[in-house]
């Protein structure tokens, strides 16, 4: 006869078993496995754990088997296994957080050709009250700054000119979400909500040409994972799709490129606060 040895799924549980008919014992827990053994009808087992439809259990005195795996549907269970052991509560928490992180915007062709780029770096912060039952809501805001050169438009044609010209974008947002704090290593958490993006381009050696400021509603969705560190003190990494339509008008670069959405994707790290 083989010998089963302990495995990870054994523990010491308190719980015993009845076997209900003459029954083959496994060395592993499924039925094609190898028979380590045997056991009669009446005899109490001490149960160390459970796998599936099948008990691991410990061999009476003087078998040459030391423990087992049984069938469920051969046994009767006369002490409960122990359940699992709960989450611990949550508890409400009002903390304050700073962001940073780094920018794709949807409109990518028009900041290319303004900026060089269509991606950048975000810095921000913001506050947040998380709530015992895990629901979460949250403001922000963030600010995105860059400069790169005017463009004239004439017809479909885009000329790049050597002027000076500096775009800034200001999301100001309001979250709803839900942190599951059952797990004790790392909290994910998902959120969704509204924003205001706030827009301004100018180019300040153009004195007779006023800054365009605008400012346009968006929605945005949000995923990340939050770490730990002190009772008052975790980091967290977050992505975040937001969507802020017909955010440019009929004309200059984003009419040629057919692109009036101002959002994007962003990611951040951020340093959490509070408890």
């Amino acid at each position: 006869m083989g010998v089963v040895f302990a495995t990870p799924t054994e523990a010491q549980t308190g719980a015993t078993l009845r076997i209900a008919r003459h029954t083959v014992v496994m060395e592993n827990p499924r039925g094609d496995s190898f028979p380590v053994g045997s056991v009669d009808s009446g005899e109490v087992l001490e149960v160390r754990g459970r796998q599936g439809n099948w008990y691991l259990v410990i061999a009476p005195a003087g078998r040459p088997w030391v423990r087992g795996w049984v069938s469920a549907n051969s046994v009767v269970l006369l002490t409960p296994l122990p359940s699992a052991p709960k989450p611990p509560p949550g508890r409400m928490m009002i903390r304050g957080f700073g962001q940073a992180g780094g920018t794709l915007f949807t409109a990518k062709d028009s900041f290319e050709t303004i900026l060089g780029s269509a991606a950048g770096t975000l810095y921000g912060g913001g506050g947040q009250v998380v709530f015992p039952n895990g629901a979460f809501v949250q403001g922000s805001f963030e600010r995105f700054t860059k400069t790169g050169s005017r463009v004239l438009v004439s017809g479909t044609q885009v000329f790049t000119l050597q002027i000076p010209d500096t775009v800034t974008v200001t999301p100001i947002q309001a979250t709803v979400g839900y942190r599951d704090h059952s797990y004790r290593a790392a909290n994910p958490y998902v959120g969704v909500g509204l924003g205001w993006q706030a827009f301004r381009e100018e180019s300040p050696s153009l004195a007779d040409v006023p800054p365009v400021n605008n400012g346009h509603v968006g929605f945005h969705l949000l995923a990340g994972v939050e770490l730990p560190v002190w009772s008052w003190l975790a980091v967290a990494g977050e992505v975040q799709w937001t969507s802020v339509p017909k955010a440019f008008g009929d004309t200059g670069v984003s009419a040629v490129f057919k692109q009036d959405d101002l959002g994007g994707v962003a990611f951040r790290f951020k340093l959490i606060l509070g408890h």
